[in-house]
């Protein structure tokens, strides 16, 4: 049984609090599609919780549903990305369920960003130092994240020629 709900409620006071925070329009857009999908997903697999009511739903929010929620889009081959993504979103609406008086602690705090498998292994710590050093050397965030991907599509590179011959 698939449950629909718009969660008007919730979403659009969520909207102004981020708006209020002076987020780019990029970053509401993806925060708010981010959250309407996981409410989606909340209202499918807690029919429960299945309400417009943002007390509700703060109150019920645990570290194990979020846990659920990340699990679930791992098993659905979700890229990373979007999974880290999707999860930053809710600690952001943890945030605001808090600042809203909705919860005493933010459970989103607790949720950790998955890691790419490609990532793994003895250079990931190597590419974290050299975020830094960008970072110190106060270079803009766009500048480091093309840095740092195009070092992985080299290192991606180099371990695939590796591993042919």
């Amino acid at each position: 049984m698939v449950i629909l709900m718009n969660f008007k409620n919730i979403t659009q006071p969520f909207s102004l609090y981020l708006k209020s925070e002076r987020v780019s329009e990029n970053t509401l857009r993806n925060y708010l599609l981010d959250s309407q999908h996981f409410l989606a997903w909340l209202a499918n697999n807690y029919p429960d919780l299945a309400s417009d009511n943002p007390n509700i739903i703060a109150q019920n929010i645990s570290l194990v549903v979020l846990n659920n929620y990340k699990d679930f889009l791992k098993n659905n081959h979700t890229a990373p990305s979007t999974v880290n993504r999707r999860l930053s979103s809710l600690r952001k609406l943890s945030e605001f369920f808090v600042s809203q008086g909705w919860r005493q602690n933010n459970p989103g705090k607790k949720v950790a960003n998955i890691t790419n498998k490609k990532d793994t292994g003895d250079y990931w710590q190597i590419l974290n130092r050299f975020a830094k050093s960008l970072k110190t050397e106060e270079k803009s965030s766009s500048t480091i994240r093309n840095y740092l991907s195009d070092v992985r599509g080299y290192l991606y590179f180099i371990n695939k020629k590796l591993t042919n011959n």
